[in-house]
């Protein structure tokens, strides 16, 4: 029998569902049972926790809190995954001139400056 300790990288074996997190046991020590709330799921917002894993899917997890009494554990999948402090989105348009052309506005510019250049000297 193993007992654990916070800070703990172990496998575990998904065994239920609920709006609020996924419960799992231990694969060291079955006798273990925690749950992964739903802020320790992912880094990203998780609407449905059941998108994240299924029933007996075999995940690796990080041990918060544990009470080796109970055999009670509180698990973080979040954890044990590499951070990404800065998301890359790849907003770049794709061939589409009215976004990265700007023929257009310099054929316009003098003229416009032009316009607000009579309308100040009219108001002085």
């Amino acid at each position: 029998m193993k007992e654990f300790k916070v800070g703990d990288i172990i496998k575990i074996q998904v065994i239920g569902f609920q709006h609020y997190g996924i419960f799992a046991k231990s694969l060291d020590d079955e006798s273990y049972t925690g749950l992964i709330h739903i802020s320790e799921i992912s880094n990203d917002f998780v609407k449905d926790v059941n998108h994240f894993a299924k029933l007996n899917d075999i995940l690796y997890a990080k041990i918060l809190d544990v009470d080796n009494n109970s055999k009670q554990i509180k698990l973080s999948i979040k954890a044990v995954q590499p951070k990404v402090r800065y998301k890359s989105y790849n907003n770049k348009p794709k061939n589409n001139p009215s976004h990265s052309d700007f023929t257009k506005l310099s054929s316009c510019l003098n003229t416009w400056i032009n316009e607000q250049l009579k309308e100040k000297n009219s108001h002085d």
